[in-house]
């Protein structure tokens, strides 16, 4: 008896299936049913052949600005949220475009960028900007300065530096003096300290 009632069930909720997908191919402007579901499809298939048209043209012109456009430096002022998961994505940027012997101007675009990219407000790009059309520019992504990749081992940062007067033993027999006289050292400590400045 369950049996039957279960496959009852879902008989019910397949019907009520079919019938939110016909609804929704209505409301995109298609038929309902499998002839409405081809065509949608179809059409689905012909905006990803154009947006790969436009990929295509957008990664030539990006090679021709990086080989022959001029050489300037882009700061992110603002952007838009970068994708999760994908090696690149599409992602607005506003750029301050500094270009030596040019005035300073802002861009804001859609820039293909990859995963690896830094992102932030702030953050400096190489750009090659078309002579001809300043808003046309490439983001120079092979040289973009990147962070340390996660297990490099690198040289450690230098000490700071020691402070101005450090190596003058009057300045530092002074603040010595005036160590012991707030009791911070013992006499012992300021004999101690000071046989090793005098050395």
């Amino acid at each position: 008896m369950g049996l039957f009632k279960g496959m009852k069930d879902i008989a019910n909720l397949t019907k009520q299936g079919k019938a939110l997908q016909d609804q929704q191919q209505q409301q995109a402007g298609y038929k309902p049913g499998m002839g409405g579901m081809m065509s949608q499809m179809g059409d689905m298939v012909g905006q990803m052949s154009d947006q790969l048209q436009d990929l295509a043209e957008q990664s030539g012109d990006q090679q021709r600005l990086l080989a022959e456009g001029v050489p300037g430096e882009a700061v992110i002022v603002g952007m838009g949220t970068p994708a999760r998961g994908a090696q690149r994505f599409n992602l607005d940027l506003d750029l301050e475009v500094h270009v030596p012997g040019w005035a300073a101007y802002r861009v804001a675009q859609q820039y293909i960028v990859p995963a690896s990219a830094p992102l932030g407000q702030g953050v400096r790009l190489p750009v090659k900007v078309d002579p001809n059309d300043q808003a046309k520019l490439a983001i120079d992504w092979n040289n973009v300065a990147h962070g340390p990749v996660p297990g490099d081992v690198r040289p450690a940062s230098p000490p700071p530096a020691a402070p101005a007067g450090a190596d003058d033993p009057i300045a530092a027999l002074e603040r010595l003096v005036k160590l012991r006289d707030s009791g911070a050292l013992t006499d012992a400590e300021f004999a101690q300290q000071k046989a090793r400045i005098l050395e």
